[in-house]
């Protein structure tokens, strides 16, 4: 099964997404924007035609239809890139993306099942152009040539095996870029559709119109095999876009910087990555005295991912907490830490992998808003003190931590769940420490005696005590020497749950 996409208004849509998004619908509605090449009118917009501009007319005779007209020359190498953009899109669904002048061929024979049949695939596809803002008309059928000549005839044709074959009998013939020099031919002997044509006799087709007629439709109709060149993503992405127009606010910023995701995402799906840390760049339009001319965005990730809908949270947060210095004209985008990543299995229950994922998820987004010192985890380090044992750092994965520490397979005496910040004295009484109650020795001692290196020498037993009137699990020890804020004798130290 193949997809075609074919946008006929590409360069309408180039020129009318420089503006801001929610401006767009209304322009294309009440601006007169005309396309010229050659100094002639290639494409109208909606408006232009209503005004009377139409295709073929020169600059000057268009100016005469409306005084408010807009003439945009074309611009072949935007409209590449535009396709490129289409294309990385494309291949969150299939490796084997052709591009075509002003369209997309997409081989989706092995998509299928995966994201539930063609139409779901069709209808992911054509949101994904619409935020692009690209108008595209898309059809499905089992060749390519077929599938092609439908998505420039109508749209939304999908045509299965049986009956691909008389919905293409019934299309234009002029569908057949080899015959075009011929057309006033075709029009005297009255052929008018590709049925039409098919029922001719094959010599004579290759004597009157040539062989490559008859070799696009022995391909339409799979006599003949088609070869198609398949778009590669680049070794690094890194795609950089024009603003339509300057942005003051970074609320404006979130669409664009999205589009820019979608085609990242793209990237990472055809090179079975994930990215750990991509940034943005913004580029200013002026340079201020002691600013620099771009804004960078730096973003971390506690677990790879290319999520679109993820990413583009995390690009929201950190966007929300830039102050812009003066207007943004370019954006950057690159992906600058990548990790291999096979697809992700369909779960039928949550596994370890796809909780922790989760959590990955929610300290990603907990960070990005509030700061990366507000979000911390408790590690442990090489230091017997119990004061000392645990630092906060950034969080990072489980493995990653586990790994760094070198503690994993380490056994410790019972520790409390409740360490106090400083220890209390006890008294004692009959030689016994004393909190509310006479407190009964459980489990010790405990020999901890170090510190000597950084001059806060600790030697304290500890013992694991019950409180047997409260029913109070302690962790106590008695200190063996003097220190600067210590006196022999016991200490509480924590609370076992």
């Amino acid at each position: 099964m193949w997809i075609a996409s074919f946008h006929p208004q590409l360069p309408l849509d180039l020129a009318f997404r420089r503006w801001p998004e929610a401006l767009q619908e209304n322009l294309r509605a009440t601006v007169p924007l005309v396309i010229t090449e050659s100094k002639r009118v290639a494409w109208v917009s909606r408006c232009a035609e209503e005004c009377g501009i139409v295709p073929g007319m020169s600059e000057s005779g268009a100016r005469t239809r409306s005084a408010n007209v807009m003439l945009v020359q074309r611009d072949i190498e935007a409209e590449e890139k535009a396709l490129t953009e289409a294309a990385l899109w494309a291949l969150h669904f299939t490796p084997e993306v052709s591009l075509r002048p002003a369209g997309l061929l997409l081989d989706v024979s092995a998509s299928l099942r995966l994201f539930g049949g063609v139409a779901a695939i069709v209808d992911r596809l054509r949101k994904g152009f619409q935020e692009l803002g690209l108008t595209a008309s898309i059809a499905a059928a089992p060749t390519a040539t077929a599938v092609w000549w439908l998505a420039q005839y109508d749209d939304g044709v999908m045509a299965d095996q049986d009956m691909y074959a008389n919905v293409v009998d019934a299309l234009p013939i002029t569908l057949i870029e080899s015959l075009a020099p011929h057309a006033e031919t075709l029009k005297a002997i009255a052929c008018r559709t590709i049925g039409q044509f098919r029922k001719l006799p094959r010599n004579s087709i290759v004597k009157r119109f040539g062989k490559a007629a008859l070799t696009e439709l022995d391909r339409c109709f799979g006599s003949e095999p088609e070869l198609m060149a398949w778009y590669e993503a680049p070794e690094r992405f890194c795609q950089r876009i024009e603003l339509g127009a300057r942005v003051e606010t970074t609320e404006l910023l979130l669409h664009s910087a999205r589009r820019l995701l979608m085609q990242m995402t793209g990237f990472l799906t055809a090179r079975f990555s994930a990215v750990t840390q991509f940034s943005l760049l913004l580029h200013h339009e002026t340079v201020r005295l002691g600013k620099s001319p771009t804004t960078r965005i730096d973003i971390k990730l506690g677990a790879a991912s290319r999520d679109l809908e993820h990413l583009t949270l995390l690009m929201k947060e950190h966007l929300a907490k830039v102050v812009l210095e003066s207007s943004v004209i370019e954006m950057t985008l690159s992906a600058d830490e990548l990790e291999e990543r096979a697809a992700p299995n369909t779960e039928l229950f949550p596994t370890a992998a796809s909780q922790s994922e989760m959590l990955g998820r929610l300290i990603e987004r907990l960070t990005s808003r509030l700061g990366p010192d507000a979000v911390t985890r408790i590690a442990i380090t090489a230091d017997h003190r119990p004061e000392k044992c645990t630092v906060h750092v950034a969080p990072v994965p489980a493995k990653t931590a586990t790994a760094k520490s070198g503690l994993s397979g380490t056994s410790f005496p019972p520790r409390p769940t409740w360490l106090l910040k400083a220890p209390i004295p006890l008294v004692t009484r009959q030689n016994k420490p004393f909190y509310g109650a006479p407190l009964r020795l459980l489990i010790g001692p405990e020999r901890i005696e170090t510190g000597w290196w950084d001059d806060e020498v600790i030697a304290r037993d500890y013992f694991v005590a019950l409180n047997e009137s409260f029913h109070l699990v302690l962790w106590v020890y008695r200190a063996r020497i003097s220190a600067d804020d210590e006196e022999p004798g016991w200490f509480l130290h924590g609370f076992f749950a």
